[in-house]
């Protein structure tokens, strides 16, 4: 017998549904899937295109990669007007920091060297990371993910820094909201047996859309009650203590194959 046999995972994850699906079905389990979100390019591409000149330009003296999708995308806006080469040796002449594992896989693709990782793949991390340094008068690109980071930004301005942040991407959502009712509706109904979360923008989205709904409390309420979660890193998992919500599965890695082996282990005991 497999350790997920009648066990239902409901899947939030957007960027890997299918491997993400396909690493419980191999576990035995039946996989209810509903990307929540996705990345989407600015639609006013200005400043983005102005902040991969900034770089070309050597004017920086540090660059803060805070999602793998985000670094993807500002290499495939300097590729977009002629100067990804330049982009790239830019970059190797800063010093590169990076928040965690997805922007160090995605920086190595393109041969960028990583400088600084933080043990705590947390904006706290980074700052706590960047303590002892000297920034005094050195400027620092930020590189943000569908919403500002007040908390980095005051953290190295304290420090004296000229931060030079950048909007990448926006979130939008990617089910339609038909296929959310629907899954919300499993959910609340214990259809399914756990839930699953790879990011806290996905919390925030569940939740949004459930309020929309009208069936926010009714969400809540039953996660609340005896519910099994799963979540990834310790971002996510502050996103669900802001509902209250504690999750009882946490990988001690962050990645889905993890996840996949955790939860199988949670229900095998």
């Amino acid at each position: 017998m497999q350790p997920l046999e009648n066990i239902t995972v409901a899947i939030t994850e957007h960027r890997y549904t299918k491997e993400f699906s396909t690493l419980f079905q191999r576990l035995g389990a039946h996989v209810d899937a509903c990307p929540l979100l996705e990345e989407k390019p600015l639609e006013n591409r200005d400043e983005l295109r102005d902040f991969v000149r900034l770089v070309v330009s050597g004017n920086l003296d540090m660059m803060i990669f805070l999602t793998g999708v985000g670094a993807k995308f500002l290499i495939s806006e300097a590729e977009s007007i002629g100067v990804r080469d330049q982009f790239l040796c830019a970059l190797d002449k800063l010093t590169v920091v990076v928040r965690g594992p997805k922007p160090v896989a995605a920086l190595r693709q393109f041969g960028v060297r990583v400088d600084v990782t933080p043990e705590i793949p947390t904006t706290e991390g980074v700052i706590e990371t960047l303590r002892p340094r000297d920034l005094q008068g050195r400027r620092v690109g930020v590189q943000l993910y569908g919403i500002p980071n007040p908390q980095l930004a005051s953290a190295l301005e304290s420090k004296g820094a000229h931060v030079e942040p950048v909007q990448v991407y926006a979130y939008g959502t990617a089910a339609d909201r038909k296929s959310v009712q629907g899954f919300i509706t499993r959910i609340i109904n214990r259809e399914v047996q756990v839930l699953t979360f790879t990011s806290a923008p996905q919390v925030r989205m569940l939740f949004d859309i459930a309020s929309e709904l009208g069936l926010s409390t009714e969400l809540e309420r039953t996660l609340k009650d005896d519910f099994v979660i799963a979540s990834i890193g310790e971002v996510t998992s502050r996103a669900l203590g802001e509902r209250g919500l504690l999750p009882q599965i946490v990988p001690k890695q962050s990645k889905m194959g993890s996840m996949a082996q955790a939860v199988a282990d949670f229900f095998a005991k």
